[in-house]
């Protein structure tokens, strides 16, 4: 049953019906290997490749959440004119398919640029943020496409043709991570939790995603977005002080699993006062979540988000990257006790390795009190556990029915090249229907070995075109093409931030 509000998501797996995303732009084609670490990439992607395997999921999209867009795209293949066929999947160019259902950042960008109040104060933020001249701001400004200026503030490109020289400009520096909308906010029911980005490299996505949020989702009552920043005396302190009282939030480690329960990452990217302050602000909106479970996971890159290490499928199923398994852990160390790190010196890495969660309650029709201590004293061992806990306490499932599918099989080397390909980053378009990656063969396996149809996405469209209803495909792993995809290191729950999902009869 969808919800009568227009934007509002209370788990991970009701039916997804509308979500923002963003195609890659030309700012990820102009990566050098000298920038991948400013940039938070590995490797070199090619651009068109990477733009065709990414028009499999958005046409993916639209098959489950827009179907009419899917025949508007199928008569743009079929015209005679190129252009068309490339520019349907666009945004800013006429032939744009323009869902409103399958929401793209650069589209709604486009939309709020019309407000001239608007444009002057986003131009006026980004070039401050930037440090660019006063001439680049005016020459912004000046311009009167805003369909052009929307691609201009993303991708960091003033062409010729707005600036009247004889090459195009960069102003900017590109943010080839935009694809990755997961991280830019998360929908919290019917509010939004603003990211505050962690490198330098997002942060135009947070100002961006900021506005976009303001103008355009919650125009008509900005109260419902939230906001965490640090306390009003953090510049006061000395700086290993404010490293400790840095706020960072990124959406991947944020995960609305039940109406009553929300997951939180303490990671890489989401910091431990972020969390702290996250607590009292959820509890504090009284928006009738009782549990919020925080995940302390290692700092590496690897493991960036907690939803590289698992994501939910179903009530009672499971992706998990098996080294942050406890379960596992423990038949490990039962084999063998290892003294080597200790003899060499060296610090235990495996202990590092392990996660630790800590849960914090408040029960619905208890006012908050910032003095009041909302820690569980009852420790959960570990991820694992926690999955099981969310599947039979807050899903009534029992327990042997609970399933755990590991990353590549949890069988090394699978297990940790499977999860460097986001292996466990899927995202459901309802539940048991989910997308994942089609180089994670040994994960894919495992599906199979659970009762799950693996299935690619070319094979399913010719499914769809001869007669096949979406809404009728049950317990599937989808599988994108994703050669170039994959090594941005992200996969389809990064590439996702869902605005409104129904909620679960």
């Amino acid at each position: 049953m969808l919800d009568a509000k227009k934007y509002y998501v209370e788990s991970e797996i009701g039916t997804l019906r509308k979500l923002i995303i963003h195609s890659p732009d030309g700012g990820i084609g102009k990566i050098i290997p000298g920038t991948f670490s400013d940039n938070l990439y590995d490797d070199i992607v090619h651009l068109k490749s990477m733009q065709k395997e990414y028009n499999h999921y958005v046409m993916l999209l639209l098959y489950f959440l827009d179907p009419e867009k899917i025949k508007y795209i199928q008569q743009c293949q079929e015209s005679p004119e190129e252009s068309a066929k490339a520019n349907c999947f666009i945004p800013g160019k006429k032939e744009y398919f323009n869902s409103d259902k399958v929401l793209e950042v650069q589209h709604l960008l486009e939309q709020i640029l019309k407000d001239d109040r608007v444009k002057l104060r986003l131009i006026s933020a980004v070039c401050s943020y930037e440090e660019s001249s006063h001439q680049t701001q005016l020459q912004l400004e000046a311009i009167e496409d805003n369909a052009l200026l929307a691609k201009i503030l993303i991708s960091g490109i003033l062409p010729k043709s707005a600036s009247g020289l004889k090459e195009d400009q960069y102003i900017f520096p590109p943010i080839p991570n935009f694809i990755f909308t997961r991280d830019i906010g998360i929908m919290i029911k019917d509010h939004i939790l603003l990211s505050r980005m962690a490198t330098t490299a997002r942060k135009r996505e947070s100002l961006i995603t900021k506005f976009l949020a303001m103008y355009f989702l919650f125009k008509e009552d900005a109260s419902k977005v939230i906001e965490v920043i640090e306390d009003s005396d953090f510049f006061l302190y000395e700086e290993m002080e404010r490293k400790a009282r840095f706020i960072s939030i990124e959406g991947g480690d944020i995960m609305m699993i039940h109406p009553h329960h929300l997951i939180v990452g303490c990671s890489e990217r989401t910091s431990s006062n972020a969390i702290n302050e996250i607590i009292h602000t959820i509890y504090s909106n009284e928006l009738g979540i009782e549990k919020i479970s925080v995940v302390k996971i290692a700092k590496n890159r690897a493991q960036m988000h907690i939803d590289t290490i698992f994501t939910q499928v179903k009530r009672n199923v499971w992706v998990l990257y098996g080294r942050y398994s406890e379960n596992i852990i423990a038949t490990e160390n039962m084999v063998k006790q290892s003294y080597l790190r200790r003899l060499m010196h060296q610090p235990d890495l495996s202990a590092i390795e392990e996660p630790e969660v800590l849960q914090f309650y408040k029960p619905a029709n208890m006012p908050y009190q910032p003095d009041t201590d909302y820690s569980v004293s009852k420790k959960i061992t570990g991820i694992e556990d926690l999955l099981k806990q969310v599947s039979i306490e807050d899903y009534h499932c029992k327990p042997e029915d609970v399933k755990i599918i590991y990353s590549g099989g949890n069988e090394f080397p699978y297990d940790d090249r499977e999860q460097w390909t986001d292996s466990c980053n899927v995202v459901a378009l309802k539940e048991g229907v989910v997308i994942g990656y089609d180089r994670n063969d040994y994960t894919a396996a495992s599906f199979r070995k659970e009762g799950f149809d693996v299935i690619t996405t070319a094979e399913l469209f010719k499914k769809f075109n001869e007669g096949l209803d979406p809404q009728s495909v049950t317990d599937t792993l989808i599988l994108l093409p994703s050669a170039e995809l994959s090594r941005a290191r992200g996969g389809s729950h990064c590439m996702s931030m869902p605005l409104l999902r129904d909620k679960l009869l």
